[in-house]
């Protein structure tokens, strides 16, 4: 059974990291809750005796690297999702990868300014010098108040259900396996005896 938010807050050894407000919960749980909502409308299961053939698989991460939450030089955007505008910074998802963070203060051009690395992002918020993210189950808190020197505070953990197939897609997968570690994606594979499915 997944550990409850409160809990997860109220732990003893959470008590070391700035709160988590509970507005930002509301709002990040709810905009991840519309998310699922939306890919609701394709359904998953598993069907036998399994399908050979073209399909996807999931592309893991190790658990062990999730916090590796870093600043790394500016990168190419290529799988774009939610954004921010908070005074002259610009943040903009890199889906599964991380956030790029850009100084718009030049209105005539901006400025690649940092990406912020955090594996399994999805979606994000802001709080004053505090970044709060979804990442693969859990939600971490970045101190952000150098842009270029970011500090990764705590990470509550399993707060969230993950998405265990792949999105806006209709065909053959392969099951996800939770032992191997965190979904960051999906690739295009030859399965065979495939036994999950997503149905219109």
């Amino acid at each position: 059974m997944q550990q409850s938010l409160h809990a997860t807050l109220t732990n003893p050894q959470m008590q070391r990291a700035r709160p988590f407000p509970s507005l930002l919960v509301v709002i990040v749980i709810l905009r991840f809750c519309i998310l699922i909502a939306l890919l609701s409308l394709v359904g998953c299961e598993k069907t036998a005796p399994g399908f050979s053939g073209q399909g996807k698989k999931p592309v893991y991460l190790p658990l062990s690297e999730l916090d590796d939450i870093t600043n790394q030089a500016p990168q190419a955007i290529i799988n774009s999702g939610p954004i921010y505008l908070i005074g002259d910074y610009f943040f903009m998802i890199e889906d599964k990868r991380g956030l790029h963070v850009f100084d718009v203060s030049d209105d005539q051009q901006e400025e690649a300014l940092t990406f912020i690395q955090v594996p399994a992002i999805t979606d994000f918020t802001i709080d004053g010098n505090y970044l709060y993210a979804d990442s693969w189950m859990d939600i971490v808190t970045i101190e952000i108040s150098d842009i270029s020197n970011i500090q990764f505070i705590s990470r509550q953990l399993n707060v969230i259900d993950p998405i265990l197939y792949p999105a806006l897609y209709n065909g053959w997968f392969e099951c996800v396996d939770l032992s191997r570690g965190a979904i960051v994606g999906w690739e295009e594979t030859e399965l065979v005896a495939a036994l999950c499915e997503t149905v219109n």
